[in-house]
């Protein structure tokens, strides 16, 4: 499932779609690339670009399964030629080079400071273009690729080369039954109580703190602490500047446990409460075992809530009555939300079971190795060993191969029918959305931007747009009943 990046609330996240994470050979327009680029000064870029009209390579597509191929091209040894000398030109004529006039570099001090880069680029363009040429004239759906290490690529004066590189595809789905799928509402009316909750509620989130003094921290307070999980003496995980209300105990303790053990603490206390390790605790020797739970108060404040005068103007409604009426329409909203979102991963659910989707193994082996290192970084900021970390891992494997394998039939599916349906994704739908993280995080909408430009994060979001836009398709096209 994708994450929201960090520094930014990028709203509701889709519910399967996995996290898509570039390849690491891989070009701006998303064609394969180098392995890696060699250094350049600061005066020039050198590049072997294209020939105005390049010539077709010979290439062959060879299936290696559903969603698998390899690309094989051949390169004549004169169009290669041609490619590499116009870089060294290109160079030669922009290059403002110490001892040299600006554009009258010689070709030989070019080629030696700069041949190894140049040919690299010129292999990169036949790479490039063996792959728009597979993909035309063969309607490739590619989703992945092999790097290309272009320093492997052997090449001899006068003789054609060839290359060769792994894809992998998008797997050919036979949609069915996904228009009018039943689903049984369970939309429940707004009861009175719960606008009295709500209410409550809403009067401890608009609160004022003041310190607690001598007095301690009441139960219904809030509190600033440093936080140590212990096993004996030894510190597991280490959370600092909490903010914890004795009310909310933290994982691992009971609620009346948790009040007692922090009611009544004072400024420079700690406090030790009994807990025990949970079930998914990344440390699996410790899942389920007795620890304890180190609390150290900062500072201690007593919550001031509002006067129902002051709720009501913040509000601005005139009185009770209509402080409860807009109570009750914002909680009818938010019902009505949750409810939507049940019922599109209900028939998301469905239509996953009922579809067989091949996967690419190259696909599937990434996503398993994008979860298990966000899992291996986890344990790594918690202080476990590299040796615990790797036999943690190799136990989380399966698990995360499925999740990963879970993630990407959905992905399949939602892209499948979003092309049939032409749900798509439009700049004005990527504008809106960024216009709407700006307001949520109170930031500049150049500001966000940039943010996501610099971590290529629009892909991302493209994909979590299209399966909203795919998922509310479904709901609207179900047959929704209620019971009776």
């Amino acid at each position: 499932m994708p994450r929201a990046p960090d520094g930014w609330t990028a709203g509701r996240a889709p519910e399967y779609l996995p996290p898509l994470r570039s390849p690491p050979a891989r070009a701006a327009d998303g064609r394969p690339s180098r392995a890696g680029a060699a250094a350049t000064t600061p005066n020039v870029r050198p590049r072997a670009g294209p020939s105005p009209t390049p010539e077709p390579v010979q290439v062959t597509v060879e299936r290696l399964g559903p969603c698998q191929a390899r690309i094989q091209f051949t390169v004549p040894s004169a169009e290669f030629q041609d490619t590499y000398k116009r870089g060294l030109q290109n160079v030669a004529s922009n290059a403002n080079m110490k001892g040299f006039r600006p554009g009258k570099v010689p070709l030989q001090v070019v080629e030696k400071q700069f041949g190894t880069q140049l040919r690299n680029d010129a292999v990169e363009h036949f790479v490039r273009q063996a792959y728009d040429q597979a993909v035309k004239e063969q309607g490739l759906k590619i989703v992945g690729f092999q790097r290309v290490n272009l320093d492997e690529v052997k090449i001899e004066d006068g003789r054609d080369w060839d290359c060769g590189f792994e894809v992998s595809l998008r797997p050919e789905i036979e949609l069915t039954d996904y228009k009018g799928v039943a689903v049984e509402s369970e939309l429940e009316p707004v009861m009175e109580p719960e606008v009295d909750d709500a209410i409550v509620n809403l009067k401890a989130q608009q609160s004022r703190p003041e310190p607690a003094g001598d007095a301690g921290l009441p139960a219904d307070g809030m509190a600033v602490c440093k936080v140590q999980w212990m096993d004996g003496e030894r510190v597991v995980l280490e959370r600092d500047n909490l903010r914890l209300s004795p009310k909310t105990p933290t994982p691992g303790i009971e609620a009346a446990a948790f009040e007692q053990g922090l009611a009544g603490a004072r400024d420079g206390e700690t406090r030790a409460i009994a807990m025990t390790f949970p079930p998914d605790f990344p440390e699996e020797a410790l899942r389920g075992k007795p620890g304890t739970t180190s609390i150290e108060v900062k500072q201690a404040y007593r919550l001031i809530p509002p006067t129902d005068e002051e709720i009501r103007r913040m509000l601005n409604v005139a009185d009770e009555a209509a402080l409860r009426a807009f109570v009750r329409e914002r909680l009818s909203e938010a019902k009505q939300q949750q409810e939507d979102q049940r019922i599109e991963s209900k028939i998301l659910e469905g239509l996953l079971a009922r579809h067989t989707i091949e996967l690419p193994k190259m696909m599937l082996d990434e996503q398993t190795r994008v979860r298990l290192e966000s899992a291996g970084r986890e344990l790594q900021q918690q202080g476990v060993s590299e040796d615990k970390i790797r036999e943690t891992l190799e136990t989380q494997r399966p698990a995360a191969e499925e999740a990963a394998a879970k993630g990407l039939r959905a992905l399949f599916l939602v892209q499948a029918i979003g092309e049939r349906e032409q749900l798509l994704v439009k700049r004005e739908d990527m504008e809106a959305e960024l216009q709407q993280i700006a307001a949520r995080n109170r930031a500049q909408l150049e500001e966000v931007r940039e943010y996501y430009t610099k971590n290529k994060l629009f892909d991302q979001m493209a994909v979590e747009l299209l399966e909203r836009k795919v998922r509310r398709f479904l709901r609207e096209n179900a047959r929704v009943t209620t019971p009776a």
